[in-house]
Order: C-alpha cells, then structure tokens, then sequence
C-alpha cells in the first residue's frame, strides 16, 4: 500500500499547558482533514513526523524547534501527546507514525532539565509506551 506522509505538527491549543480534552477537540480539524485526505487519494496516512516539546504553549505551535524557549512543561507535553494519540490512534485511515525525537541512548537523553520533543525519561514516555504496546 501506498501511504501519504505529513508531518503532524498541527496547532491544537492555544493554552499555557492544555488538558487532553482541549487537545482532543483541537485535532479534530485536523482529523477530518486528514480522513478526507485518506478518502480522497484511497491511502492511509502515516506521520513522518510528529511530538510535542516539553515547554508552555506546547500544542500552540508545536513545529517550533528553536532554543530559545526556556519553559518546561511536562505536563503539556504529556497531556497533547495524549491528545493526539486518543484521536488518531485507532482510526482506520491512520498507518501510524515516527516520533520526534527517540534516541539510541536513552539513557542520556531527555529527562528533568529537557525541555526538547523527545519524551524519553519524561512522564510523556509512558503515554508512548502505553499506545504502542497496546497496538
């Protein structure tokens, strides 16, 4: 089968740090798009790309990849991780996806003072974890 990329660094909350219900109606712009998409061309879509940085404002415009926010925001990362997992996940369209950013050392990455998109050794991991063990 072939598949249409996109990376998924869609907006989905203008909050400092956004529930998982806030970044869940936030997707869902997005997800009828990209259904349509799916339809239209008769191929699942698969995300070439997409995370979240562990900073305030992190479903505000999460392509954002600069050094120059000092935030940190563990629970935004968490919470539009979860969004987005919650609303695509299962869909029939969806093919899955590559996160942004996992690293061959995890244990030198991420952790309390990241505030980057890996979500290694940050409370976001087990939300990762959790969605790809159970598909």
């Amino acid at each position: 089968m072939d598949y249409i990329g996109v990376d998924a660094y869609f907006p989905v909350s203008e909050n400092k740090t956004p529930t998982v219900e806030e970044t869940r109606k936030g997707w869902q712009r997005w997800k009828e798009e990209l259904k349509s998409v799916s339809e239209k061309e008769s191929r699942k879509i698969i995300f070439t790309e997409y995370g979240y940085r562990s900073v305030d404002f992190a479903g505000k415009e999460p392509w954002v990849s600069d050094h120059k926010l000092m935030s940190m925001n563990f629970e935004a990362q968490t919470n539009t991780l979860q969004g987005l997992f919650k609303n695509v996940w299962s869909e029939d369209w969806f093919a899955g996806g590559f996160l942004w950013k996992w690293f061959i050392a995890h244990e030198q990455v991420g952790g309390e003072s990241d505030n980057q998109f890996t979500p290694q050794n940050k409370p976001a991991e087990a939300v990762v974890k959790q969605y790809y063990s159970e598909n």
